[in-house]
Order: structure tokens, then sequence, then C-alpha cells
């Protein structure tokens, strides 16, 4: 089993984005990197904010780790991405998507306006992306 949150998700999720032939293609174009940031709600047993860091350039993730007190994120980030926890269980079933997260206020994006411009021309790399949660294999989820 492999927990989510923790940095062999993380590794999982690096190989599936690198794998995906769909993300490449959506994503070609794309180039930013983004902390995603799961906060605690009583869902589950996940007691601690969980923040994962992602380098994504040309439908490739370049790198991606677990933020920890040991291993910071880079310092100016281009995009934010937080949500409770309940939220990201949804996304990952597929129940809501990525912009219709931000829509709902499900999840918060932060960024300049121009980089959020830019983000609204990926929606499909963004879909394409999360898919890549979905595929990981044995998945507890906390």
């Amino acid at each position: 089993m492999v927990v989510y949150g923790s940095p062999e998700w993380v590794e999982a999720l690096f190989v599936k984005i690198n794998e995906s032939e769909a993300y490449a293609k959506a994503a070609k174009n794309w180039e930013g990197d983004f902390i995603f940031k799961t906060i605690p709600d009583g869902t589950g047993t996940l007691t601690e904010e969980a923040s994962i860091y992602c380098d994504l350039w040309h439908g490739k993730c370049r790198e991606a780790y677990l933020i920890t007190p040991d291993k910071p994120a880079p310092e100016n980030v281009e995009y934010i991405y937080a949500g409770k926890y309940g939220n990201w269980l949804k996304l990952f079933d597929g129940k809501i998507g990525p912009l219709k997260g931000i829509m709902q206020r499900k999840f918060e994006v932060k960024c300049s306006a121009r980089s959020m411009a830019k983000m609204m021309r990926a929606l499909k790399a963004a879909q394409e992306l999360v898919k890549c949660t979905t595929m990981i294999e044995n998945v507890e989820y906390p």
C-alpha cells in the first residue's frame, strides 16, 4: 500500500505523470510549478497538512517531492492549489474537476492574474494531471 501524502505516493505520482502520453500531449506547451496543499478537515485520519511540490515542464514532471522542514519548496512557486482533504478525495474520485473545484470554492489557487489566465488555458492538462493520481495503484487514504 502507498499512503496518500507520503513520499512514496509523491514518487508514484512523479512516475505516472512522466509515463502519461495523454498528459504529455495536453501539457506540451505548459510550464509552471505548483504546491498542492492538503488541509486536514476531519475526513479520515489525516491530521497534518500535506504539501507536495511539482515542477511541470512541457508535458513532463521534472521534480516532485513532499514538502518538509528539511526539504522546503523553492521560493516564488508560481501556483499554490489548496483544499481540504475531503475535497481532494472528491477530486481523485472524479466527483469534481480541478476548475469546478475552484469555482465551487472547494479549492483555492494563489497566483498572479497573469498566471491564472495561463492556467485557465491549460484545463485539459489539469484534467490529465488529476487522472495521473487515479493511476497510482494500491493507495491508502488515511
